[in-house]
């Protein structure tokens, strides 16, 4: 008994200790494009803020947040804008603590193992994005609703229930679908009717939400879908294989009644994913794999409730393992670099010397920028990282210009860009050209996606 004790403290302590490791990893990370783009909004106004959120399916609730912060610490101090996250990391410990009084300590520690050992939590916590105050809040959503459900003193955890779930409504789309869906199954459960109330007057709420930030045929929205494809449905399991595993775990020993249970449990998440495929069928896809961080803690909280502790060894192993080879080597690399490829590519010797980012046909492309949110990234990047600016053509033109001027100019860096897949030279070897030309990855990268540097030999 005093071994297995010793065993299972020492499985929990490595795995805090290999959190914590990767997490000062992933702080250390420079930012990628959707981080630079939200650096990019809170730069303007709160007006602006609000009217440029019509176009996501984030609310202008995180972009508020970081504004002020932004204010607060000074845009040379835009890297402690992730001070926030610290601080929606204690809603979670809070909700870890609310749970004692309806969940035994093994499963509380065994639901935390499951939250932190995620793509969830290791990749997306952190970032300069939404899904930090998604993840924290949806848990003590998820929290309040459970200890609701088992436990007759309840009127403050209905009281926390409505508050978290307003504030969780306000950061996402796909966030106020999940609260709409657990206030919906409230009102069909038995519960009082202040609890119906404030269900009612939460699914207005939220319901709210979406008309306002979200649809596209009251603010002529034309850019809410986001394409998205089965990969997205791929990326949802792999960023929780703990979950999975669980899932598994469960459907190895349970019965039809219990099975049954579970399916009532998350019936939430259920009505939801039918409603956003559904919705993606009749429109266009929209679905991200990202956009799971809002049911992920419910369904986690609700398996790990039904599962039997003599799982749990092998579940923490999986986690611990998972994190070390899978998700923190995944949260220590970048998506994308610019920070590594600005520091190359804008020296002082290449002050106002042309430059291209887009080469995907080739290096007879006519195209300076892929898309207007390309656009705005790259200034906001030159404008974060570099001291010096340089203006950007398609790359036929950066190449015609460095063929005329290649005599006087001590530039090195020609272009940069970001795809999974660098066309060949194609026309550039066929023409006349007075240059040559290599190309090596960023600092930290490990794929073209991430930052791919052309050089001029």
């Amino acid at each position: 008994m005093k071994d297995k004790i010793t065993f299972n403290n020492t499985l929990n302590l490595t795995f805090l200790v290999t959190i914590v490791f990767f997490i000062f990893f992933q702080l250390s990370l420079p930012l990628w494009h959707d981080e630079i783009y939200q650096l990019w909004i809170i730069s303007k106004d709160i007006d602006s803020i609000i009217s440029i959120s019509n176009s996501d399916p984030n609310y202008p609730l995180q972009s508020i947040i970081y504004k002020l912060l932004f204010t607060l610490f000074g845009s040379e101090n835009y890297e402690n804008l992730v001070i926030v996250h610290f601080l929606s990391l204690l809603i979670v410990f809070f909700s870890l603590f609310l749970l004692r009084k309806a969940l035994s300590h093994k499963k509380i520690i065994m639901f935390a193992f499951i939250l932190f050992s995620s793509e969830y939590f290791l990749r997306f916590f952190f970032e300069l994005r939404s899904y930090g105050f998604v993840f924290s809040w949806s848990v003590l959503f998820s929290s309040s609703y459970f200890l609701t459900t088992k436990l007759r003193d309840k009127d403050f955890y209905i009281y926390l229930l409505f508050v978290s779930g307003l504030v969780l409504s306000s950061f996402h789309a796909i966030a106020g679908l999940f609260v709409v869906s657990v206030m919906l199954k409230i009102l069909i459960e038995n519960y009082s009717m202040l609890n119906k109330f404030f269900a009612i007057i939460l699914i207005f709420i939220s319901s709210l939400f979406v008309v306002i930030f979200s649809s596209g045929s009251v603010l002529a929205n034309e850019d809410f879908h986001i394409d998205s494809y089965y990969n997205h449905i791929r990326n949802t399991g792999a960023f929780m294989i703990p979950v999975i595993l669980v899932g598994v775990s469960l459907f190895t020993s349970m019965s039809k009644r219990i099975f049954n249970k579970i399916l009532f449990d998350i019936s939430p998440i259920i009505f939801s994913m039918i409603i956003i495929f559904g919705y993606s069928i009749l429109t266009s896809p929209f679905y991200q794999g990202r956009y799971f961080t809002a049911f992920f803690p419910f369904l986690a909280l609700f398996l790990i409730y039904h599962l039997e502790t003599k799982y749990f060894s092998i579940l923490k192993i999986a986690s611990i393992l998972l994190v070390i080879f899978l998700y923190g080597p995944r949260a220590s690399t970048p998506y994308t670099n610019f920070e590594g490829m600005m520091d190359s590519s804008h020296v002082n010797q290449c002050n106002g010397v042309p430059i291209f980012i887009e080469n995907e046909t080739g290096f007879d492309s006519k195209i300076i920028f892929r898309s207007e949110f390309e656009e705005r990234v790259f200034y906001t990047a030159e404008e974060f990282y570099s001291d010096i600016q340089r203006p950007v053509l398609s790359a036929d033109e950066t190449i015609k210009w460095w063929n005329e001027n290649y005599k006087t100019n001590n530039c090195k860096v020609i272009g940069i860009t970001t795809r999974d897949i660098t066309m060949v030279k194609n026309t550039f070897s066929t023409k006349k050209n007075n240059i040559s030309l290599s190309n090596s990855l960023a600092d930290g990268c490990i794929e073209n996606a991430c930052g791919t540097i052309w050089h001029s030999d």
